[in-house]
C-alpha cells in the first residue's frame, strides 16, 4: 500500500540525498506501519491505524522540515504505539470473532485462550495509559517551546524598538551638533566624506603648532560632533599650510598642527583608533597663493570624516 508516509520518506531521500538520516524511532515506525497496513490490523483496527498513520505523518513532516529533532522522534514514538495498540486491538477482535462461532458451534473455549485474551485486554489497557502520558508530555514540551519562542519574539521587538529610537535620538543630536560645528567652521560634503574646515590663524600661532586658548572651544565643539558619528567611521585630521617657506619645513609643521589638532580631540573623547594625522604641507592648495588673503585660506587644518564603506587604513 502506498501511504503519505512512505512519500515523504521517499521525497525526503531524493532531495536530501541522505544529507540526514532518520532517527531509530522514525525508522521503526515507518517499518512498523507498513507491515501493519497490509495485516490484519488494516481489516479489523482500521480507525487506530489510521490514528497511528497521522502521527506518524506529524513525524515525516518534522524531518522532513527540520531535520532528526526531539519532536519527531516523540512523534515516531506515538505512532509506533499507536500502530502496536492498533495490532493489539486487532488481534482481540480476532480472538472475539473466532470465540463467538465456537460458541455458535458449541465449542467450550479453554481456559488458557480466555486468559490470554484478558492479558491481552490488560495489555491494550497499558499501552493506553502509556500513551495518555507521552500525548501530554508531548503536549506540554509544545507549550513551553511555545511561551519561549512568543517571549522571545517580544523581547525581540521591544530590542528593534529601543534601537530605533536610540538612533532616532542620536541622528538629531548630530544633526544639531553639525549645526551648531557650521557657526565656526566649514563644513561641507565631498566624495571622501564630510569635511570640517578650521583657518590656521584660528589654532596656531604663525609658525607654531600649539594650540591656542581660543581654539580650544572651537575643537570642543568638534569633538562633540565627532563623538556622535557611526562606529564604523573614522576622521582624518589634515594639516596643509600655503608655499611659503622649504617644502620639507612645510611638512613637518603641517603634521605636528594635525597631530596637535588629534591628541586633543582624543583628550576630549573620541576614539584614538578612530582618527589619524596627516601633514600635506602646500601640496593641495585652495587658492593661488599669490595674495595674503589667498594664503591664509591655504593655511588650514581640514577634519574628513569618512565614509563607513569607503574607510582605507593610513
Amino acid at each position: 500500500m502506498f501511504n503519505r508516509s512512505s512519500l515523504i520518506a521517499a521525497l525526503t531521500f531524493a532531495l536530501t540525498g541522505c544529507a540526514t538520516t532518520a532517527s531509530t524511532q522514525l525508522v521503526e515506525a515507518r517499518q512498523l506501519y507498513a507491515t501493519s497496513s497490509t495485516g490484519l490490523a488494516a481489516k479489523l483496527a482500521p480507525t487506530e491505524l489510521y490514528d497511528a498513520k497521522k502521527v506518524l505523518d506529524k513525524a515525516d513532516a518534522e524531518f522532513v522540515d527540520k531535520g532528526d529533532t526531539a519532536l519527531s522522534r516523540d512523534y515516531a514514538y506515538i505512532a509506533t504505539r499507536k500502530v502496536q495498540l492498533a495490532d493489539v486491538k486487532a488481534r482481540t477482535a480476532q480472538d472475539r470473532e473466532r470465540i463467538a462461532e465456537a460458541a455458535k458451534a458449541g465449542i467450550v473455549v479453554r481456559d488458557n485462550q480466555a486468559t490470554a485474551n484478558r492479558a491481552a485486554l490488560n495489555s491494550t489497557r497499558d499501552m493506553l495509559t502509556t500513551e495518555r502520558r507521552d500525548n501530554q508530555a508531548s503536549t506540554n514540551e509544545l507549550r513551553a517551546t511555545n511561551s519561549a519562542q512568543a517571549q522571545a519574539l517580544v523581547k525581540s521587538a521591544d530590542q528593534l524598538e529601543a534601537e530605533r529610537t536610540g538612533r532616532l535620538e542620536a541622528e538629531k543630536k548630530l544633526a544639531g551638533a553639525m549645526k551648531d560645528l557650521a557657526s565656526i567652521a566649514a563644513v561641507k560634503e565631498e566624495a571622501r566624506g564630510v569635511v570640517i574646515t578650521l583657518s590656521g590663524s584660528v589654532l596656531f600661532v604663525s609658525g607654531q603648532f600649539t594650540l591656542l586658548n581660543t581654539a580650544m572651544s572651537k575643537l570642543d565643539s568638534v569633538a562633540e560632533a565627532l563623538k556622535l558619528e557611526e562606529t564604523g567611521k573614522r576622521f582624518v585630521v589634515e594639516g596643509h599650510t600655503d608655499s611659503a617657506g622649504t617644502v620639507a619645513g612645510n611638512e613637518v609643521l603641517s603634521l605636528n598642527r594635525a597631530n596637535s589638532v588629534r591628541n586633543y580631540l582624543v583628550q576630549k573623547g573620541v576614539e584614538a583608533s578612530r582618527i589619524s594625522a596627516v601633514g600635506l604641507g602646500a601640496t593641495r592648495p585652495v587658492a593661488l597663493n599669490t595674495t595674503a588673503e589667498n594664503r591664509a585660506n591655504n593655511r588650514r587644518v581640514e577634519i574628513v570624516i569618512q565614509p563607513a564603506a569607503t574607510v582605507t587604513e593610513r
